[in-house]
């Protein structure tokens, strides 16, 4: 199509001539599908993008304004609505991806749930156990146990806090480890 042609077709198509359409359509779609085609990889997507691009034309044929050829604008119009559609499926991917986390932890939690009373009865007794061990621990030995495993502080963080040397803050709790396997080596 030369530039001529190109205006001219335009034209025609805006003021509603359903022949110049259908001849831009014909001419042009081989070429804008393979276009769409080369970035989504699917057929039936990139024909579907092209329709669009051809509906939305004919839909706003009289408000349309074209600077270069008809051609041009049709090959950057497709290219555009390849982009909102590569922007669409990342958003849709990230959903998906994000609500099968979601039933994946949804399933854990419900076989947790299904747990029969018993076996509730005996976490909570074992809770009880750990947590009593934990209490008779020397009170400096207890006090760095709990710093390390319940607040997450480092070795060097405890010792700086409780103005201590960083091999007494070790040695405490390997004492304190030694000392809650030996208590509770039956449940271990």
């Amino acid at each position: 199509m030369d530039e001529f042609t190109d205006k001219h077709l335009f034209n025609k198509i805006k003021e509603g001539d359903k022949n110049a359409f259908e001849y831009c359509y014909k001419q042009n779609f081989t070429g804008l599908y393979y276009y769409a085609k080369k970035f989504v990889g699917s057929s039936a997507v990139a024909k579907d993008l092209v329709q669009e691009c051809f509906l939305k034309i004919w839909e706003n044929k009289k408000t349309i304004s074209i600077e270069s050829s008809f051609t041009a604008y049709l090959y950057k119009m497709v290219y555009n609505q390849v982009l909102n559609y590569i922007k669409h499926r990342q958003i849709v991917n990230k959903y998906q991806d994000y609500y099968k986390e979601k039933a994946y932890y949804s399933e854990i939690y419900s076989s947790i749930t299904k747990e029969t009373g018993q076996s509730i009865i005996i976490a909570k007794e074992f809770e009880e156990r750990i947590n009593h061990a934990i209490e008779n621990l020397p009170e400096k030995c207890n006090q760095i146990f709990k710093l390390s495993r319940f607040e997450g502080l480092k070795n060097r963080e405890i010792a700086a806090q409780l103005n201590v040397t960083l091999n007494t803050v070790q040695k405490q709790i390997s004492i304190a480890l030694n000392k809650l396997r030996e208590e509770l080596s039956d449940i271990l």
